[in-house]
């Protein structure tokens, strides 16, 4: 009966008992011992608990959970788990409640739903994505947001230790990210190093690619192996383009501008060849624009960046991408952004072209969207 029971339990549970009891030990700082001794069984059971390879008898199961300082269904994990669809909701949940009730609601609301499910990584990861992209948006000082960042990095520094690769390599790539920013290059190496080659995984997921596709198309499911092979296109054509702009920022360093230009030049071309969103044809040139300290040319193409932005992306009347959903670009919460970072570049701060175009764009400006409203990984 109790076996029958036990099985039942881990059958049910987000994690095993036996790991859920060895967490909450070694939380609380009790040995092996300690527990044995407080149950008043051997220290081998405890180890056999604890290892999965016996369960803690009935009779026992109450003073254990007490020891432990939980319940019964947290000690079981007797918890329905949630859904991928039901995260994707919630978090369209939080970025409305930020945007009607404030920042400290949606933390609140957050961490309230993450001990719900402690040990969903999903759930974790991607509310931890959302809320730090919803920090660096905020118009909070840095002492405001202290705490907020306080937060985030446990809930980074937790994720990085993940088995799944795609979450504690989306994590890692985080923290470096933060540790660069804040010159802790050491740091920065250091996490980038846990991170797996990315050449490897590319490789095997365009193995796996390639036989979806032979396998749809013998299956009558050509529609779906050529919308999974757009699909790969447009992630390929993408990871070109920010090749394309960092290379061009590294020739600008290196003092090489002539070369950098025909780099940014070969970036915008890539726009009307592959058919990609007008937006993409012109953050490359303006970077030029700026290292040339030519204020005309910068509000020239920051203007047509902006009319670009607010022309949605019609991929339907594309050759190369009209069976994928494309993402609607989101002007109402990307141009304010944009113009907050330009009027901190001292080369536009006297230009009364650039005074004209904040005026002309002040209701996107003063609109206070949220980035990761629909954020969902």
């Amino acid at each position: 009966m109790i076996e029958s029971k036990t099985r039942f339990y881990h059958q049910n549970s987000i994690m095993p008992m036996n790991l859920m009891i060895q967490e909450r030990r070694k939380e609380l700082g009790l040995t092996q011992e300690q527990v044995a001794e407080y149950l008043n069984v051997s220290i081998p059971a405890v180890s056999k608990w604890e290892k999965g390879t016996t369960s803690p008898d009935i009779s026992l199961l109450a003073p254990l959970a007490r020891l432990l300082k939980t319940d019964l269904n947290t000690l079981f994990c007797f918890h329905e788990d949630i859904s991928p669809q039901e995260i994707g909701l919630f978090c369209k949940e939080i970025g409305k409640i930020v945007k009607d009730e404030g920042l400290e609601k949606g933390f609140a609301t957050a961490v309230q739903k993450i001990h719900e499910y402690p040990h969903n990584e999903r759930l974790m990861h991607v509310l931890t994505l959302q809320l730090d992209g919803l920090l660096s948006t905020s118009d909070l000082t840095a002492n405001e947001m202290r705490p907020y960042e306080e937060q985030i990095l446990e809930w980074y520094h937790r994720l990085a230790g993940s088995t799944d690769i795609k979450i504690s390599s989306s994590t890692n790539f985080m923290l470096a990210s933060r540790y660069l920013r804040s010159g802790q290059y050491e740091k920065a190496q250091e996490t980038l190093d846990l991170m797996p080659d990315r050449k490897d995984i590319a490789d095997s997921m365009t193995d796996k690619l390639w036989l979806q596709v032979e396998i749809d198309k013998h299956q009558g499911k050509s529609e779906k192996a050529a919308a999974d092979l757009q699909h790969e296109l447009h992630l390929a054509l993408n990871k070109v383009q920010l090749l394309l702009y960092k290379m061009m920022r590294i020739e600008l360093e290196c003092g090489e501008l002539l070369t950098a230009k025909k780099i940014a030049d070969k970036s915008a071309q890539m726009v009307t060849l592959f058919e990609m969103w007008k937006y993409n044809a012109f953050t490359a040139p303006l970077e030029i624009a700026f290292a040339e300290k030519d204020a005309g040319k910068c509000i020239s193409i920051l203007r047509e960046m902006l009319s670009a932005m607010r022309d949605p992306w019609n991929v339907d009347k594309t050759l190369l991408f009209n069976r994928i959903p494309a993402q609607a670009p989101q002007p109402e919460q990307m141009i304010p952004m944009i113009l907050s970072a330009m009027e901190k570049e001292s080369l536009l701060q006297n230009s009364p072209e650039f005074q004209e175009l904040i005026t002309e764009y002040a209701r996107f400006k003063d609109r206070k969207q949220n980035f990761f409203h629909d954020h969902e990984k």
